[in-house]
């Protein structure tokens, strides 16, 4: 069975401050994995759009999602709130990154740290069982660990409390950025 993640093109002011004419935008998309390349077409026409210059940034959600509990959710939230069938996109798309949809349970530290030696120590640090499934990415600003599960941060967290890391448990991971 395929797994479905909710995947975020964003181009953000933080990253565009001295774009002329610059307005920030996002756009959201629920997809199945085994179609991501959709979503590499579609963030290819997203970038295009934007204006000269301008950064954007393709994330994917951390956690796959559940379409039975999002289409439960997305029913309650029609009755619920009687939303505009002009947003219903943007409904969607909301119910899809609330954290009750989520398929699986796994967690991301922001590693803002350049530092290899840091990050070394502190995946070393991180409790696995064998063998260990903890993933890395490059990110902008250092890298993103993504853990199998959660367990006890305490500890983990007031060791490396100096550094720049912070604990995401159901967020989106960076993919890529690219420029128009």
């Amino acid at each position: 069975m395929s797994k479905l993640y909710v995947y975020l093109m964003r181009s953000r002011n933080k990253d565009n401050k001295d774009i002329e004419h610059f307005k920030e935008r996002t756009k959201v998309i629920l997809e199945y994995e085994e179609n991501e390349d959709k979503i590499n077409l579609a963030f290819e026409k997203f970038v295009k759009e934007g204006v000269k210059g301008e950064k954007s940034r393709l994330y994917k959600s951390v956690n796959s999602r559940n379409e039975n509990i999002i289409k439960r959710e997305l029913f309650i939230r029609f009755l619920r709130d009687s939303p505009s069938v002009t947003k219903i996109n943007r409904v969607l798309a909301s119910v899809a990154q609330s954290y009750v949809t989520r398929d699986e349970k796994k967690w991301l530290f922001d590693f803002d740290e350049t530092d290899i030696t840091v990050l070394n120590n502190f995946l070393s640090d991180i409790p696995c069982e064998n063998p260990c499934e903890n993933t890395v990415y490059q990110t902008p600003n250092g890298y993103a660990i993504v853990v199998e599960h959660g367990f006890d941060t305490r500890e983990l967290m007031k060791k490396y409390s100096e550094y720049d890391i912070t604990l995401k448990k159901d967020d989106m991971l960076f993919l890529r950025i690219e420029s128009c």
